[in-house]
């Protein structure tokens, strides 16, 4: 016969009492016993957008409680930032964007008939076309989101515009 000399631990050998269900602990185990099942036949991407979907709305309820978007940040480095960045992109994209299209067009002009060169040219024409969409789409985009929004009810504050 094998005796186990582990010393016995009195709390963990010793049955413990269950504490009456209280009304709160009650309804919480009747709100799982019926979520669990529910929430089990749910397919995951629907209950993530519902989880996702549920935190946008209440991380975003405040600041749509506003009537102008970024007042708060009126007189800080937060609108010294957004000015520094517009003119940045302002001042250095137009004249790169424009840099950029001189030089393919000249590319262009002078493949003559080498059709690598010109396809070349194309491509480089066409990709500096698009850079010089996306700055013209960045400098105006504050203005057209203002523009929408005023006819929604909302609008950006002016310290926020850029220009």
């Amino acid at each position: 016969m094998s005796q186990d000399n582990t010393p016995s631990d009195s709390t963990s050998d010793a049955p413990t009492p269950e504490s009456p269900a209280t009304d709160d602990q009650a309804s919480q185990s009747l709100i799982s016993r019926h979520l669990k099942p529910t929430l089990s036949r749910v397919p995951p991407r629907v209950l993530s957008l519902c989880v996702g979907l549920a935190f946008l709305v209440v991380a975003v309820g405040p600041a749509a409680a506003q009537s102008e978007v970024g007042d708060v940040y009126c007189d800080t480095g937060v609108d010294t930032g957004i000015t520094l960045v517009f003119g940045a992109v302002a001042g250095l994209g137009l004249p790169a964007t424009a840099f950029y299209t001189g030089k393919a067009g000249l590319s262009y002009m002078r493949a003559g008939g080498n059709p690598e060169k010109k396809n070349d040219a194309k491509e480089k024409l066409v990709m500096s076309g698009i850079g010089f969409g996306i700055v013209v789409l960045a400098l105006i985009s504050p203005e057209l989101i203002d523009k929408v929004g005023s006819q929604m009810g909302f609008g950006f504050s002016d310290c926020v515009k850029p220009f």
